[in-house]
């Protein structure tokens, strides 16, 4: 299963679409979903046609999950009243680690409680990423969703056990769902393209649905970065109950790093709810053409199996290299042409880079790239824009002078700085998110060069920053420790 991954978003695309719990009478977030044989299952399409779905979401190597699987419980109720039954509820069966091969799905691959395929009847859906989960405000393995014909979502909740879970209570749960109405005007917005970056223009893309019992026929939708509006989209047209039509921004002018965009329904109806969506885009830093890759593979990756390469516009290969076991090395190149390229990491065993591996990319002034530090998947696609106009004056330094060596480093790392003029003096080491994890406090300091150290021995291997406040200011530099 293919699963693509933009490390750059990856943090923000969980802080900005998590949700608590969810609860009762709460929108049901829409999906359309492709189980392992390649069948579509759209949610609103069950819901229009009257049937409560039950949403199974649990994890291959989880063992309660295994023991509700193991119960017959859902098989039962799907047999029953499923589609070859009275076709009155539908079931789905989400495996919601996107790690998650069909060879752990078959109980033939490590982790996994068993084999989970042979003689289940309902669909099952292996995803690719974590969007759905957050969406639903997954808490843990197994949660049970029912969600009714009204749109709304009746039992959010963690699996309690196979005395609770019968038969009886899951067909009376769906069935209580008949008399709860749609509510008349309810129009909705929401999308999952929310891990996009670009060298040049940006785009923001989403879908408008109709979750009320009335035909909608129209709509406006205000697209707004930072609260500040920036375009206005008059949707017209018959949209039935259920339904679903795309709402595109195209061209937009994208401010360096991240761009929060919101798209809002300008409109009032009866439920304020799912009247917006937040949607994070990255435009590529600007580095230059010089490019040097600090790589260091855990003790998993296989050079058969593991690799990078860097991609050009028309999709050509400029750079690539292999990842061998527990191996470190440094590779310097130059781009022959400025332009918007991607970083591709591959991993065919789907376990990504974790236990001390690492690709750290930066240009010949220290503009960061890519760290990648810790995932799981099977690709990394980071995209940058080379140009020859880059120099070092894109950074603010505090200090005319000063360095950071060794770098990479595996234990002390020495910062050394000239201050024309006295001046209070303070240094950081902060890991990747910006984190402060040793600090070394305010000191007025004559004019001169100064020295001071950080013990990295303790802290595992990765990207990490140097930081130095003056009174002239703040400027960091990276140090990779090994």
């Amino acid at each position: 299963m293919k699963k693509h991954y933009l490390i750059l978003l990856l943090s923000l695309t969980t802080a900005l679409t998590a949700k608590a719990q969810l609860q009762p009478g709460d929108w049901a977030t829409p999906f359309t979903l492709t189980d392992i044989s390649g069948n579509d299952h759209r949610l609103y399409d069950y819901l229009s046609e009257g049937k409560p779905v039950v949403m199974i979401i649990s994890a291959t190597w989880c063992a309660p999950c295994w023991t509700l699987h193991s119960s017959g419980v859902m098989e039962e109720v799907y047999e029953t009243y499923g589609p070859d039954g009275s076709d009155e509820i539908m079931v789905l069966f989400v495996e919601g680690d996107p790690s998650t091969s069909y060879e752990q799905l078959t109980g033939q691959a490590w982790p996994s409680q068993g084999n989970w395929v042979e003689g289940t009847p309902y669909p099952i859906i292996d995803v690719e990423d974590f969007q759905l989960q957050s969406a639903y405000g997954l808490l843990g393995y197994p949660t049970v969703v029912m969600i009714c014909p009204d749109m709304q979502v009746k039992v959010p909740q963690m699996w309690s056990g196979i005395n609770t879970w019968t038969v009886d209570y899951v067909v009376n749960q769906a069935f209580s769902c008949e008399n709860e109405p749609l509510l008349q005007q309810d129009a909705a917005i929401h999308t999952y393209d929310i891990g996009n970056s670009s060298c040049y223009d940006g785009f923001v893309s989403a879908n408008l649905y109709n979750t009320g019992s009335e035909t909608l026929t129209t709509a406006t939708i205000e697209l707004r970065r930072d609260g500040e509006l920036m375009d206005t989209y008059n949707w017209t047209g018959e949209l039935p109950t259920g339904a679903e039509t795309p709402v595109l921004f195209e061209e937009i002018d994208l401010q360096p790093g991240l761009n929060i965009f919101s798209l809002t329904l300008a409109s009032d109806d009866n439920d304020l709810s799912n009247n917006e969506v937040v949607v994070p885009f990255v435009k590529a830093p600007e580095v230059s053409v010089n490019l040097d890759l600090y790589i260091q593979s855990d003790s998993d990756a296989e050079d058969h199996n593991n690799r990078w390469q860097i991609v050009d516009e028309n999709g050509n290969a400029v750079a690539e290299g292999m990842l061998a076991n527990s191996t470190y090395e440094e590779v310097s190149l130059s781009l022959e042409a400025g332009g918007c390229y991607e970083l591709r990491f591959y991993d065919e065993e789907g376990d990504g880079i974790n236990e001390g591996g690492f690709i750290l990319v930066l240009d010949e002034f220290g503009n960061s790239i890519a760290d990648i530090s810790d995932f799981q998947g099977t690709e990394v696609f980071v995209k940058f824009l080379a140009t020859a106009n880059v120099s070092s004056t894109h950074r603010a330094e505090a200090v005319k002078d000063w360095s950071v060596f060794p770098n990479p480093a595996r234990d002390l790392v020495q910062v050394q700085y000239v201050l024309n003029e006295s001046s209070p003096v303070q240094l950081n080491c902060l890991n990747a998110m910006g984190q402060v994890l040793q600090t070394q406090a305010f000191t007025v300091l004559p004019s001169g060069t100064h020295q001071a150290a950080f013990d990295l021995s303790s802290l595992p291997g990765g990207l990490y920053q140097i930081q130095i406040t003056t009174q002239n200011g703040t400027s960091t530099k990276s140090v990779v420790k090994q």
